[in-house]
Formats: structure tokens, C-alpha cells, sequence
């Protein structure tokens, strides 16, 4: 049974970003306060519980010797599911707050800081990643997750956890924290973009195998 904790973490952690989605469905930038509750710190919670058992999961999987093919593929999958899905949130209407002045139309801004471009590249990688996954391990090739991929995920998580915070208690707070918040979703969508190139050089000879 024990060889068997790491899948369950992984599944364990599919089944948290369906609850941190449900928790950031109650959150509007235009009434924060209206649903009563801090949406907000309570999906902040649920994000990074969930990325920790990404950290966790790898890690019990090479001790205990039980490296397989359903973890390869399911770990970095849901992975994607929750880092993905909480852009799509951060950029999302419901974060984009309108300032009305005086004889002037209102201004939207989104609070998070995220760009939908940027989103749009973080998605592509990921996409392109997962294809060559499962062309790699289908014809019996392990496609494990390399150092560049680990740190991708790493700042992602980053990222969304300060957007996150800086939602909830900092909009109106030090300049120096949306400075932080900038900085990170720049540093995000590039390494995210330079990692995706470093997985087409290492899968440059999977890529060159004929299709079925």
C-alpha cells in the first residue's frame, strides 16, 4: 500500500484544484466583501497545500522505487490542471475592477497583473509538453519531468500564490508589492517559454520517429 502514496497524493491533489476552482467562483473584484468569507486566502490555502504534494509526490515516488508510467504522466498533467486553470481565473473577468472618476468613463484594471498573451504562451508550452509526453511514453519511452520543469512549476506557483495574496490585502497597499507581482509574472511567462524549448531539444530524437 505504501508504494501507492504517491499516486493517491497526485490524485489527491486533482481533486483540491476542483475545490480551489469552486472557492474562486465565489470572488468578484467589484464586491469582494460580499460573499462574507475570504475567498481569496481560503483558495490561497487550497493552492499551496495542493502544490506542496507536487513537491512531496516526486520525491516518495523515487524513494520508495515506484516510478511509473501513470505517475509520469497523471503528476505533470494536474499539475498543468491547476496552474492553467488559475490563469484562466486571474484574467478572468471577475478580477478586473472599474475605477469611475468624475466626468470621465470608468477604468478597468485587472488586479492580478496577468496578460491574456502571457497566459496564451504558458498554455502553448504546456500543451506542447503534454503532446510529446504522450507520444514519448506510448512508444515506451519515459518522459520524466526535467530540472527546468521543476523550476517552471516552482515559479508558477509562486506567481499565483503572490497574485493571490496581493489581491486580497494589497491593492491598495506598498508600491513595492505590485513591483514583486510584476516582476514574477515576467519571470513566469519567461521561463515558462525557455523550459518548453529545453523539452523540444531533449525529445529532438522522439520527435523524429515515425507516427504510427
Amino acid at each position: 500500500m505504501t508504494r501507492h502514496i504517491p499516486n493517491l497524493l497526485t490524485a489527491s491533489r486533482f481533486f483540491m484544484a476542483i475545490g480551489f476552482f469552486a472557492v474562486l467562483w465565489f470572488y468578484d473584484a467589484q464586491t469582494p466583501d460580499d460573499a462574507g468569507w475570504p475567498v481569496l486566502d481560503v483558495a490561497l490555502v487550497i493552492f499551496l497545500v495542493a502544490a506542496s504534494t507536487d513537491m512531496v509526490d516526486g520525491y516518495l515516488a523515487r524513494k520508495l522505487g515506484h516510478l511509473t508510467t501513470f505517475g509520469r504522466i497523471a503528476d505533470p498533467f494536474v499539475d498543468k490542471i491547476i496552474v492553467c486553470g488559475a490563469l484562466a481565473y486571474l484574467i478572468g473577468g471577475q478580477f478586473v475592477r472599474a475605477t469611475v472618476v468624475a466626468g470621465s468613463p470608468p477604468t478597468l484594471e485587472n488586479l492580478t497583473g496577468w496578460q491574456p498573451w502571457m497566459v496564451a504562451v504558458i498554455l502553448a508550452r504546456e500543451l506542447l509538453v503534454t503532446g510529446m509526453r504522450s507520444f514519448s511514453e506510448a512508444h515506451k519511452i519515459p518522459f520524466a519531468a526535467t530540472a527546468s520543469g521543476k523550476v517552471k512549476m516552482f515559479v508558477q506557483c509562486a506567481a499565483i500564490a503572490w497574485c493571490l495574496f496581493y489581491v486580497a490585502h494589497w491593492t491598495a497597499g506598498p508600491v513595492w508589492t505590485r513591483i514583486v507581482r510584476d516582476v514574477l509574472i515576467w519571470i513566469t511567462t519567461l521561463v515558462t517559454g525557455l523550459s518548453g524549448i529545453v523539452y523540444v531539444q531533449r525529445a529532438y530524437v522522439i520527435l523524429k520517429m515515425p507516427p504510427d
